[in-house]
């Protein structure tokens, strides 16, 4: 179980809410979209542009437990290959 204040912290959609909007502002007067990757250097240029209003997350201090929580999630999840087995004829 994760801490209160890392819980608390990531319930809130405010983070990725304020990037959409960022992206969509930046994105707006792009009249032709040529490929995929034009969209991504698009997006991603939204992103870095959201990113300069983003603050610390107050509880940035626990992410270590954050990612111990979901690597053990994915340990989990996880389908484990089987080693095959040759049989002697």
């Amino acid at each position: 179980k994760l801490p209160k204040e890392l819980r608390r912290s990531l319930a809130c959609t405010n983070i990725a809410e304020n990037m959409m909007g960022t992206i969509r502002r930046v994105t707006r007067n792009v009249k032709r979209w040529r490929d995929a990757g034009m969209a991504l250097r698009w997006v991603a240029a939204g992103m870095i542009e959201a990113n300069k209003g983003f603050r610390r997350l107050k509880a940035h201090k626990q992410l270590s437990v954050l990612r111990a929580a979901l690597q053990a999630h994915h340990d989990r999840m996880t389908i484990k290959p089987v080693a095959h087995v040759t049989r002697a004829a």
